[in-house]
């Protein structure tokens, strides 16, 4: 599909799709059909017919800073690197952690949690030292 920017919020749209072309359907795109619903085109061939193609919208995911130790206790056997670490190839072992507080390996540098956050992500995924914002 393309990587163009697409239109949000077009009239006619169902939510939670945006548009990203008017021209022939291709191989496995979506598209809408007369009626205002979406589908996917499975023939080989291009579509005889010009059609709204749309995507569907994905929303990226939100985290926000641990509030206290007691949220951040699950993660506690979690490794973590600095964001600024390019190869991430320097990692740390939190050695403790309280309500105010995390500390990490063997110099026991302390992080409040929102220092933490804004500098330290997990290494096993990537995501930032935080809890995912779902609300």
């Amino acid at each position: 599909m393309s990587n163009e920017q697409g239109f949000r919020g077009v009239p006619g749209v169902p939510d939670g799709w945006e548009v990203v072309a008017f021209r022939e359907a291709r191989y496995e795109e979506t598209y809408l059909n007369h009626d205002g619903r979406v589908f996917r085109w499975t023939q080989t061939r291009t579509s005889a017919a010009k059609c709204v193609i749309v995507r569907k919208i994905e929303t990226p995911k939100r985290y926000r800073q641990f509030k206290n130790g007691e949220e951040y206790s699950p993660h506690f056997d979690r490794i973590v690197i600095y964001k600024s670490q390019d190869k991430g190839d320097c990692f740390y072992r939190p050695s403790c952690f309280s309500n105010e507080r995390v500390w990490l390996g063997p110099d026991h540098v302390g992080k409040q949690w929102g220092d933490a956050f804004i500098e330290l992500r997990f290494k096993d995924d990537g995501t930032p030292f935080g809890v995912e914002v779902t609300e």
